[in-house]
């Protein structure tokens, strides 16, 4: 094993793609599998519902006598998913119950208690968690927003429990029940969407436009069939042909970014930024997604620094976004570029930073070539065309 040499840092520095993680977030499909849970108590059952909820064979080892009401109600009940199952063993747990296991989770009355099955659970080799007891615990149980498939976790590291359930709570605004139909939808039909479009922008066309629909629309009889006719739509060769959106990231501060900036940001195949953007705005971007450390914007002999470059990662169908500080729509020099590139006839769009006290978005057209300011709708025709460069 060889330890890599260090590099020289005799350049700019380039921020990091993903900032320290108190954990690691992963989703753990425990179907068919076997977990145990020791204890009878409330907050033992709610672990066990979870678990068999994810289509887990529940062991539960537990006096009769010391199941609570919650367990009882429980056991009862049954499990949520077809899968799941709960199987009630009338005594306390021992160092035989952790053959074959995935997950072993507890419920304690003392750090006594708790240390033995953390060091039992370790001995086996399975993963371990003793509820409200972070020491003793391999993993942690988040607050969940359940949409499933599509399921969304939070965690704050054990820290303020009652935050992590405030942004469940902001997030369950944010996702409409439907998004559940469209994304077993999205299961159905993924192998085939795939076989019939290769990696690269005709994809993510596609499932972009599926997203905007997941998010407003119900999915109606016959979904699949009218999906897979785009795709064969999308398939039949064609110019491809890619976008500049230039993105406003405002006095730096993520928090102050437009929607339609970092919607702009997820959606990039290439992003070229200047040393003034922070890493906090950089880590809305999406992961995949080429990162180009670039001087700011300036004219160079009537042809804006940089367009060339730009303009042929969009005559190759990437979408480019030109992430700058402040407002590009007070700027010549991005102005210049705009209307250099829309003589290209490769569509621009132009997205202010939020200092801007403009939010709307209007449309300047001049034939075949178009720029998008958005936040100009209340100037005049004549002002719009003055910034957009035709």
């Amino acid at each position: 094993m060889h330890a890599l040499p260090p590099l020289p840092n005799d350049g700019p520095s380039k921020p990091q793609r993903v900032a320290a993680l108190a954990t690691l977030p992963l989703f753990w499909t425990l179907k068919g599998k076997r977990v145990v849970v020791a204890g009878g108590s409330d907050g033992a059952a709610w672990k066990a519902e979870l678990l068999a909820a994810c289509g887990a064979e529940v062991h539960v080892f537990a006096v009769h006598t010391e199941l609570g009401d919650g367990f009882l109600d429980l056991l009862a009940r049954g499990a949520a998913d077809e899968d799941g199952s709960f199987v009630h063993h009338d005594q306390s747990w021992d160092d035989g119950i952790f053959g074959d296991a995935a997950l072993a989770i507890a419920d304690c009355e003392d750090d006594r208690e708790a240390e033995a099955f953390f060091q039992a659970a370790r001995a086996a080799g399975v993963p371990v968690n003793v509820v409200d007891k972070p020491k003793f615990c391999q993993f942690q149980f988040g607050s969940i927003v359940n949409r499933s498939p599509v399921v969304v976790a939070i965690s704050t590291d054990g820290a303020a429990p009652i935050l992590a359930q405030a942004i469940r709570r902001r997030i369950e605004t944010l996702l409409p029940p439907i998004i559940k139909s469209w994304a077993r939808i999205a299961q159905a039909i993924r192998e085939r969407v795939n076989a019939r479009l290769q990696p690269g922008a005709r994809r993510r066309v596609f499932w972009e436009r599926f997203v905007d629909r997941a998010f407003v629309e119900t999915p109606e009889e016959g979904a699949e069939t009218r999906l897979m006719s785009e795709v064969d739509r999308l398939a039949t060769p064609r110019p491809c042909i890619g976008r500049v959106t230039i993105v406003g990231a405002g006095p730096g501060d993520a928090e102050l970014l437009t929607l339609k900036a970092v919607r702009a940001l997820q959606a990039a195949d290439v992003i070229l930024y200047d040393e003034r953007i922070s890493n906090d705005v950089l880590e809305l971007a999406r992961r995949e997604a080429k990162r180009i450390l670039v001087n700011q914007p300036s004219l160079d002999a009537g042809v804006p620094n940089g367009s060339a470059a730009i303009g042929a990662l969009a005559k190759a169908g990437k979408r480019v976004v030109r992430l700058q500080a402040g407002d590009p729509t007070t700027s010549a020099a991005t102005q210049q570029e705009a209307a250099w590139l829309g003589k290209l006839d490769i569509p621009v769009e132009i997205v202010p930073g939020v200092a801007t006290r403009r939010h709307r978005s209007a449309w300047v057209n001049d034939g075949a070539k178009s720029v998008i300011v958005a936040g100009m709708a209340e100037q005049t025709k004549e002002q719009r065309l003055r910034v957009a460069g035709h």
